[in-house]
């Protein structure tokens, strides 16, 4: 691979080439654009130049945008993936997630100053943790990891550990249980409902991540309100949404993806930048009995020197 240009490289995709021209109006002066309508030849473009970073549309009428971050992972590990649409679909949403882990999800209509800021910092992520994204490839399965199921129904944990596990498996019934095991067990993966009988855990799971961004959450849930999920993406940087009913292949593909992923984090800290929430991150007063634990749990971890 090569660059033509010591500026960082943007590729954009989208089928409207009157978008796409807007784009590069916008930001030729400070980067290398590359532009396509064709997702297939985005996959190409990728094996003959080191992009930073990728903004796709998801509604394209051949391949879809979350098909080509997918591939473009494959190809490309280094590049930082952005979903640039309008058309908020619940399947698009967690495929983003779970095929493309990409970094934002943004919506249309986009405001350019906001967007220019989200590419601003995903090219900066992209440079400083390039090298570490190619390593990561290489990283060995863990043979062992912790996983802490916070769920209403104890079904959830005895459906995992009916496989004999080789990691362990806790069961906390509720957000102050499941935050004593994460303060004895830093490094324990989190698998979470998003509604719980206390309430809705977004915000604190918002929070919870912006100060701890090294724990990996799994979130499994019924609910569909997709602008929601949308918010939780940006500002919690979930690994894995599991929409109900639950396959149990996607249940176990997606914990042993946990694993090797906190594998990588441990190994490669710098990668927990590609990790970091969304800045605007507001917190709703409704839930401030959740958000309290939370911080009790990080004066915690911060007394013990865990954080």
């Amino acid at each position: 691979m090569n660059n033509t240009t010591a500026k960082p490289v943007l590729l954009f995709i989208d089928d409207e080439t009157r978008i796409l021209r807007t784009m590069e109006m916008a930001f030729k002066r400070d980067y290398h654009v590359l532009t396509t309508t064709d997702g297939r030849e985005a996959l190409e473009i990728l094996t003959q130049h080191n992009v930073d970073v990728i903004i796709s549309d998801q509604r394209m009428p051949l391949i879809t945008g979350v098909e080509v971050l997918r591939e473009a992972k494959r190809i490309s590990p280094a590049s930082v993936r952005i979903l640039l649409t309008g058309y908020a679909e619940l399947a698009s949403i967690v495929g983003s997630i779970n095929d493309g882990e990409i970094f934002r999800y943004v919506q249309k209509p986009w405001h350019l100053n906001e967007l220019r800021e989200t590419l601003d910092e995903a090219v900066a992520i992209a440079k400083t943790t390039r090298e570490a994204a190619l390593q990561a490839e290489h990283l060995a399965a863990p043979a062992s990891g912790h996983l802490v199921v916070l769920h209403s129904k104890r079904a959830m944990a005895q459906l995992i550990i009916k496989e004999k596990p080789d990691y362990r498996v806790d069961y906390a019934v509720n957000l102050e249980q499941a935050l004593t095991f994460l303060h004895h067990y830093p490094n324990a993966i989190l698998l979470t409902d998003i509604v719980l009988p206390e309430g809705d855990i977004s915000d604190a799971l918002a929070l919870l991540k912006r100060k701890r961004p090294a724990l990996v959450v799994l979130v499994v849930t019924a609910f569909t309100d997709t602008s929601h999920l949308i918010r939780l993406i940006n500002r919690a940087q979930v690994f894995r949404v599991l929409p109900m009913p639950l396959s149990r292949r996607m249940l176990y593909n997606s914990i042993h993806a946990a694993l090797c992923h906190q594998r990588t984090l441990e190994h490669t800290p710098i990668m927990l930048r590609r990790h970091s929430v969304a800045k605007d991150v507001e917190e709703n007063e409704k839930n401030a009995s959740l958000l309290g634990r939370v911080r009790g749990y990080l004066d915690k971890m911060r007394a013990t020197g865990a954080a």
